[in-house]
């Protein structure tokens, strides 16, 4: 049955409880108005503002009293309006039977002209309508009433159908208590609604993701809502507004071995249910805007699970750190015209890591040190598995003695010099467990996110000894020579002295 005929066939029960009443009750002085209504009573109306769920019945009947146990998930910051339709008199019993007639929307046509705003309803989802005591001294004037919606409380998607109600409501000769007029009217229009929340997802432990610790995963869920009979999701649409910090990966340039941005859909159960790129939503990107559109047919689908839950899951990269060292992000939904935003978060850090030598008690910088970073100290051990930082594994000191390695999530990493400096030795020990936190690298007090690494020349060659005793023995040799050629002077003078001949 169509809302606009559910609304008919509630007045028309009200007004056949109000003829009742006036073929039931025996006239009296005491009755002001044809029907037995007192117009010095009171009139009012207070609306009971709650959210439409999976278990919430579609269609209760209201009797227009206030409920001992009123339905769970009160809204607030719902508003409505109560129009006074205009062309019926309920003095009088054609006024009753037109008002049984007349639907909504064509309550909705009339030359309507007094109106009533209500309060926005408050936490407990109650808003009532208030109006000058100077002017309606006993409340709003007895009549029918279009009361429509006009001001969604967060988080809604649809409206709540424009009813009729009368003032004052009778109870008909089924209510309890039978056969009474009602002063005090409670309503309890419901919304459909869906609840938006943005998360970052942790990698799974050991996993190629993990070992990425610059992608950053957000899971965009909105839930299904639980539609009134009759209506229909004419828009569903989930969108990731990427700040400057984060870069969108497309399914070419996702890492092997790294799920790529997906849609998961569940029912009311958790049961996932298949849903097709293209055939039933398509993913686009503006400008760091990525948005999740699902088709005709695939609205269609949602509506067949309602209460379930649609999560946009999408991988991104972080090529930035922001001074406070916590990324932000927004997302947003749009869910048959009414919009929910929702912000979600995560920290991201850095590691600065420095080669240095000591040389009269100063430290020198020392470039051409290689690092790798692990996840644990046996990958660190084994030189297996180092992280990948934007398909980058190894980081070489500068000229500075130092290394950024650019964007981490924060967390326990080992780092391990795999390659000393020229002419140095290998630290040691040559890998060390250093947490990074959020935030960019700091040297100063309290320093975070930095990390050194001593080192030592190689040993010194055992060059040849050129001085000291050696210049005594290069002495002595020399003297010895000078000996032998002195000797060998005189040997070779005496032989010549004796070869000579007699002088005459």
């Amino acid at each position: 049955m169509s809302i606009r005929k559910r609304a008919g066939a509630i007045v028309s029960v009200l007004a056949l409880g109000a003829l009742a009443a006036v073929g039931a009750v025996a006239p009296a002085s005491a009755v002001t108005l044809p029907g037995n209504i007192d117009s010095t009573v009171n009139r009012t109306l207070t609306i009971h503002k709650h959210a439409l769920g999976p278990s919430t019945p579609l269609n209760p009947l209201s009797t227009g009293q206030e409920l001992a146990n009123p339905p769970a998930d009160p809204l607030a910051g719902a508003q409505f309006t109560a129009t006074l339709v205009s062309g019926v008199d309920l003095t009088t019993a054609a006024g009753w039977t037109q008002a049984a007639q007349l639907t909504p929307a064509q309550a909705a046509q009339r030359p309507n002209t007094v109106s009533f705003p209500s309060t926005v309803s408050n936490a407990a989802g109650v808003s009532t309508f208030p109006v000058d005591a100077a002017t309606y001294p006993t409340g709003m004037p007895i009549g029918l009433y279009l009361v429509t919606e006009t001001q969604l409380p967060p988080g809604a998607t649809n409206p709540a159908a424009p009813f009729l109600v009368t003032l004052p409501l009778a109870t008909g000769a089924a209510g309890s208590p039978a056969n009474q007029w009602i002063y005090d009217v409670h309503v309890y229009p419901k919304n459909a609604v869906t609840q938006l929340t943005k998360t970052r997802v942790p990698a799974p432990a050991g996993s190629v993701e993990q070992r990425n610790p610059d992608l950053i995963r957000w899971a965009v869920a909105s839930s299904i809502p639980t539609l009134a009979a009759g209506d229909a999701i004419d828009v569903f649409t989930l969108t990731d507004n990427l700040p400057a910090e984060l870069t969108y990966l497309t399914a070419a340039t996702v890492p092997a071995g790294v799920t790529p941005t997906n849609v998961v859909v569940t029912n009311a159960s958790g049961t996932a249910q298949t849903f097709t790129e293209g055939a039933d939503y398509t993913i686009t990107n503006t400008a760091g805007a990525l948005t999740l559109t699902f088709t005709p047919a695939g609205r269609t689908r949602l509506a067949g699970s309602q209460g379930g839950t649609v999560t946009f899951n999408v991988l991104t990269r972080a090529t930035s750190i922001p001074a406070s060292g916590i990324i932000v992000n927004t997302a947003t939904a749009n869910v048959n015209g009414a919009t929910e935003s929702v912000t979600g978060s995560t920290p991201i850090g850095q590691l600065t890591v420095r080669a240095y030598a000591s040389s009269n008690n100063a430290g020198v910088n020392l470039a051409g040190a290689v690092y790798q970073v692990f996840l644990t100290e046996q990958d660190a051990i084994n030189g297996a598995n180092p992280i990948v930082i934007n398909g980058e594994t190894n980081w070489t000191t500068g000229a500075n003695g130092n290394v950024v390695i650019p964007i981490i999530t924060p967390g326990n990493y080992w780092v391990r010099e795999i390659t000393p400096p020229t002419g140095y030795q290998l630290p040691s020990p040559d890998r060390v467990l250093t947490a990074v936190v959020p935030g960019p690298t700091s040297t100063t007090a309290p320093v975070r996110n930095y990390l050194e690494f001593a080192h030592n020349q190689v040993p010194a060659f055992a060059l040849p000894i050129t001085g000291g005793d050696g210049g005594v023995w290069f002495g002595v040799g020399g003297a010895a020579l000078l000996t032998v050629m002195i000797g060998s002077a005189f040997v070779v003078a005496r032989r010549r002295a004796r070869t000579a001949p007699a002088s005459a």
